[in-house]
C-alpha cells in the first residue's frame, strides 16, 4: 500500500474518530455545565427567596392546614408568590418556590410550611408530608445553599435548590425549595446537538475532500525528497532540491541543500579532522568558512598542567604493555573529567596533560571549570588507585598547576602539518607550578590570577610569592584543598 493511500485512509479515520470522539466529549460537557447552571439557578433563586423572609419566626408556628388562615401564612405566601413570579423569565422559569421544615414529629421527615403554587390541584399546603426524592438527603445540608447532583424524578424531571432560613439569632428554622423543569435544559440541549451533528457533516467532507489532495501533495513532495536522499546516499554532492511547495517540505529542501553543502565542507576538512584532539574544536572548525580563522589569536585562557609523579620509576619495573594499559585507563578517566568540565585537550606529554580552558570556545568561568576539573581529577585518581590497589597494581600521584592569563591560541605549525595549541608565558607558567607541586608537596597550585576568580568557591592556602627561573617578578601561588569523597 502507497504511503498516500495509508495517509488518505489515517487522515480520514483519524477525522471521524476525533469528530466522535470531540463530539461525546463536548456534549458531556455542555451537559454537565448545563445541569451545572440549572443548579446554580436554582440555588440563587433560593437563596434570594431566603432573604426575604423577614419574620423566620412565624415558620415556627406554621404546623397544619389550619395555619392557612393566619396572616404570617398570608404573608410568606405572598412573598413567595412574587418571589416566583420574578423568576420566571426566558433565561430562567422556576415552576415551584416552597418552604419545607423538618416535622416536629418526625426529624427524619420534612413538611410544606407554605407554596407559592396556586392551582389546587398542585398545591402542597402546610403540615403535607414532603414525599420527593429531593430531600433525601437534605439533613446534611440544612445550614448550606445545597443542590442534588443529579436531576430528580418526581412529576418530572427537576433540578432542585434548597437554601436555609435563620431567626434573628441565627438559628435554623427552615428550608426554602426551588424547582426548575429539565424541558427548558432539553430544549436547549437538543439545539446544541442539531449543531454538532450539522458541524461535523462539514467537518468530515471537508476532511475527506482535503484529506485525498494534502496525501497527493505530500506523496509527491515525498518522492521528491527520497530521491535526493538516495543522491545523498550514493555520494552525489553535486546537485540541488529544487521543491516549489510553500510549506514545511520547501524548506525541509532548502534544509537538504544547505546539508549538501555542509557535507562538500566537511569533505574537504575531513582530513583535518585528525589533527583535533578535542569535539569542541573539531566544531569550532565546521562552523569557520576558512581553516585560516582559527589561526593564532590572543585571547584569556586557563591552562592546567597534570603530571604523574616518579611514573619513569614505576614504568621501568612494569612490562610496556602493562604501562600503557595503566596510561589508556587513567587518561580515560582523567578525560572525562576535563571534558565535563568544559576543557579541551591539547596534548599528552609522556604521562602528563597539557589542558586549556576558554579556547576555542569563550568561557566566562573558565578558571571555575578548571579548578574544578583539578579537584576532580584529585578525587578520581583516589578512586582510581584504590581500585589499582584491589588489582595489586602501583599507586600513583599526580600534581596539577593551573594559571590563567593571556595567550596566542590557534592553528601553530607548517602547511603541511599544524596543531591547534597556546604558546605563551601563560602555558610555561601554569608548567612550572606543575612541577612545583613535587617540591612543596601539594596535590593542586593555582596562580593568584586563577585564585581571584575562584577564592570564594575553594579553599585554599597562600604558599607565598614565588619565583621562577628567567622571570623578574614573582607570583602568589595557591594550594587547593582536596575534601575526601564521601
Amino acid at each position: 500500500m502507497k504511503h498516500r493511500t495509508k495517509l488518505y485512509l489515517y487522515m480520514s479515520g483519524t477525522a471521524i474518530v476525533s469528530s466522535l470522539f470531540g463530539f461525546g466529549i463536548i456534549l458531556h460537557e455542555l451537559h454537565k455545565h448545563l445541569f451545572s447552571d440549572q443548579q446554580t439557578k436554582a440555588m440563587a433563586v433560593a437563596a434570594t427567596t431566603a432573604a426575604l423572609i423577614d419574620h423566620a419566626e412565624y415558620l415556627k408556628q406554621i404546623n397544619t392546614r389550619a395555619d392557612e388562615h393566619t396572616a404570617a401564612f398570608q404573608e410568606i405566601k405572598k412573598k413567595l408568590i412574587a418571589s416566583r413570579n420574578a423568576n420566571r423569565r426566558n433565561d430562567i422559569f422556576i415552576c415551584f418556590l416552597y418552604i419545607i421544615k423538618p416535622n416536629p414529629d418526625n426529624p427524619k421527615q420534612f413538611i410544606y410550611v407554605a407554596d407559592a403554587e396556586e392551582d389546587p390541584d398542585w398545591v402542597s399546603h402546610a403540615g403535607d408530608i414532603v414525599a420527593t426524592i429531593a430531600v433525601s438527603h437534605l439533613n446534611q445540608h440544612l445550614k448550606e445553599v445545597y443542590s442534588p447532583k443529579i436531576f430528580l424524578s418526581d412529576w418530572g424531571e427537576w433540578t432542585t435548590g434548597y437554601a436555609p432560613i435563620y431567626d434573628k439569632n441565627g438559628n435554623y428554622v427552615a428550608t426554602v425549595g426551588a424547582d426548575i423543569s429539565i424541558h427548558r435544559f432539553e430544549e436547549f440541549f437538543d439545539i446544541f446537538i442539531e449543531y454538532f451533528i450539522i458541524a461535523i457533516a462539514i467537518s468530515l467532507l471537508f476532511a475527506f475532500v482535503g484529506g485525498h489532495w494534502l496525501a497527493t501533495q505530500m506523496s509527491s513532495s515525498l518522492n521528491v525528497l527520497l530521491s535526493s536522499v538516495k543522491e545523498i546516499g550514493s555520494g552525489n554532492l553535486n546537485f540541488t532540491v529544487s521543491l516549489k511547495t510553500r510549506d514545511e517540505f520547501e524548506e525541509l529542501s532548502n534544509e537538504i541543500n544547505n546539508m549538501i553543502a555542509g557535507l562538500r565542507e566537511r569533505e574537504r576538512l575531513k582530513l583535518n579532522f585528525a589533527r583535533y584532539v578535542s569535539q569542541q574544536v573539531v566544531e569550532k572548525v565546521l562552523k569557520e568558512e576558512e581553516i585560516a580563522k582559527l589561526a593564532g589569536e590572543r585571547r584569556k585562557i586557563t591552562v592546567l598542567f597534570s603530571d604523574i609523579r616518579q611514573f619513569t620509576s614505576i614504568a621501568e619495573t612494569l612490562p610496556p604493555e602493562q604501562v600503557v594499559s595503566l596510561l589508556d585507563e587513567y587518561f580515560g578517566v582523567m578525560l572525562d573529567v576535563i571534558f565535563h568540565h568544559h576543557g579541551i585537550l591539547d596534548k599528552f606529554l609522556g604521562d602528563g596533560m597539557m589542558v586549556e580552558f576558554g579556547a576555542p570556545l569563550d568561557d566566562p568561568i573558565q578558571e571555575q571549570h578548571a579548578v574544578m576539573a583539578a579537584i576532580d581529577m584529585q578525587k578520581e585518581l583516589k578512586k582510581l588507585v584504590k581500585k589499582w590497589k584491589m588489582e595489586g597494581k602501583p599507586q600513583i600521584e599526580i600534581g596539577i598547576g593551573v594559571h590563567t592569563g593571556l595567550a596566542v591560541v590557534g592553528n601553530i605549525g607548517s602547511e603541511k602539518r599544524f596543531d591547534y595549541t597556546a604558546i605563551g608565558d601563560t602555558v610555561i607558567i601554569a608548567a612550572r607550578l606543575e612541577q612545583t607541586t613535587k617540591l612543596l608537596k601539594t596535590p593542586i597550585l593555582i596562580s593568584e590570577t586563577t585564585y581571584a576568580a575562584v577564592k570564594d568557591l575553594v579553599k585554599a592556602t597562600s604558599m607565598g610569592p614565588m619565583l621562577f627561573p628567567d622571570r623578574k617578578e614573582s607570583i602568589t601561588i595557591y594550594s587547593i584543598e582536596v575534601e575526601e569523597s564521601t
